[in-house]
């Protein structure tokens, strides 16, 4: 149709694979109290005010709006329609979906086709300016609902214009158009990681997990702990916290091991950070959210970007090239830190069988494992546990807890100190590893 060509269709159809939990409803609008007409405030209306009309199955009363026909102007133009608009809360990491129940005043062979579109609307000329949608032709009684759209920000040069919800109806012939029940949902259009790491210091061969015994002494904290050991947090990252049931629950991966830190970082220059987040990860290596899912998601739009991984006393690790990072139902890349993902630099990750874990050994949280000379981290394990008596052990959550067990240990069986000894080779104690991150 001729209207069609006046908006500006910025999104493509989006298909959504969000849980109940990622779709939340910002507005509704039911246009009937008690049989009496009735609207909330904020609409805008095109013409004559609407009047109330009887309705099909799905409610007692409807808005009865008129439509017209070809001959009214719409925005300058031929086209006959009449709309309505309602302003919404805009929020550029949204994506946006309109669904209503609609039907028409008319014979049956006229139709109304009915837009809905999420819209920058001009409050001086009265315009929309550009806008994503779905439009329906309207034959009898139905509900529709709208495929979710990603909204642009406001237009330059037009700084009275509101963003919300436009609807309005194009007909043919004249007729009227019946509505009712309109709901407005988000669902978030950011950049979601999914994916596996596992880190050196308790992963066991044998059974290719990770031991929990952090969360089985209750020793992982339930506020992240990247923050307060001074790890820089962009775009919404940092202060993340997770429940007792989510952190204690029993997943398919296993049981939570420890937090881990999740970075993005720009496409054309890896040293640039453009959003962190902090996840869970499991015995197996599944990352989770704090709210328990596979998908975490980050405070930032889909794009490219370096996918990097961070733990508190292992060396990092990054994706040897930038990746495009999708939203969440945009399609899922999945980032096996663990199975045989390809690494920034030499020898990022230490192999182990088919499976490739984090170096461990970073007491220091700096950027090199050292078991000698000046800065080493051998000595920070010494520190812990008392400095003059090497047999002393301590128990909590502590970065020098190189193998994660709970316990601080510098001499005897399964100690700390020989964890660093093996993760920069074993047999030349001067050796250093450097983490392989610019």
């Amino acid at each position: 149709m001729l209207l069609l060509r006046r908006i500006i269709v910025f999104a493509a159809l989006l298909a959504s694979t969000l849980s109940p939990a990622q779709t939340t409803t910002i507005f509704t609008e039911e246009f009937e109290t008690n049989g009496q007409f009735s609207m909330s405030p904020g609409w805008v209306w095109d013409g004559a005010a609407p009047v109330p009309a009887p309705a099909c199955q799905y409610g007692s009363w409807s808005v009865q709006k008129d439509v017209h026909g070809p001959s009214d102007l719409f925005w300058g133009g031929t086209s006959g329609a009449r709309w309505m608009f309602h302003p919404l809360p805009y929020d550029p990491l949204m994506q946006y979906g309109v669904s209503l129940n609609a039907d028409k005043v008319g014979l049956w062979d006229d139709s109304v086709v009915v837009h809905t579109h999420t819209t920058w609307w001009d409050t001086l000329q009265g315009n929309p300016f550009s806008s994503g949608g779905y439009h329906t032709p309207i034959y009898s009684c139905g509900a529709h609902t709208g495929v979710f759209y990603q909204a642009s920000g406001q237009p330059a040069g037009l700084p009275n214009s509101q963003f919300g919800v436009l609807i309005y109806a194009f007909t043919w012939s004249n007729v009227q158009m019946l509505l009712d029940h309109i709901v407005v949902q988000t669902k978030p259009y950011k950049a979601q990681f999914v994916g596996n790491v596992l880190l050196g210091g308790p992963y066991d061969p044998l059974s290719q997990t990770m031991s929990d015994a952090l969360r089985q002494q209750g020793l992982v904290p339930l506020t992240e702990p990247y923050t307060a050991l001074g790890w820089p947090q962009v775009s919404g990252g940092g202060g993340e916290t997770v429940t007792p049931a989510v952190l204690n629950a029993t997943y398919a991966g296993g049981h939570v091991v420890d937090w881990v830190r999740l970075e993005l970082r720009k496409h054309s220059d890896p040293t640039v950070l453009m959003a962190t987040r902090q996840a869970l990860v499991l015995q197996n290596g599944t990352v989770i959210s704090t709210t328990g899912t596979q998908s975490v998601l980050f405070d930032i739009l889909p794009g490219n970007y370096y996918v990097a991984v961070r733990h508190r006393n292992h060396l990092g690790t990054m994706s040897f090239a930038p990746y495009t990072v999708p939203y969440p139902g945009g399609g899922i890349w999945t980032y096996q830190f663990a199975d045989g993902f390809g690494g920034y630099g030499t020898n990022p990750v230490q192999v182990i069988g088919n499976k490739r874990v984090l170096w461990p050994g970073n007491a220091r949280k700096d950027n090199v494992l050292k078991y000698a000379g000046s800065n080493n981290d051998r000595d920070k394990v010494l520190l812990v546990v008392g400095g003059g008596t090497p047999t002393n052990t301590v128990s909590g959550y502590y970065s020098e807890d190189v193998n994660m067990d709970g316990v601080v240990k510098y001499a005897g069986a399964v100690n700390d100190r020989d964890r660093i000894l093996v993760a920069i080779g074993g047999t030349v104690p001067t050796a250093t590893r450097v983490e392989q991150m610019p």
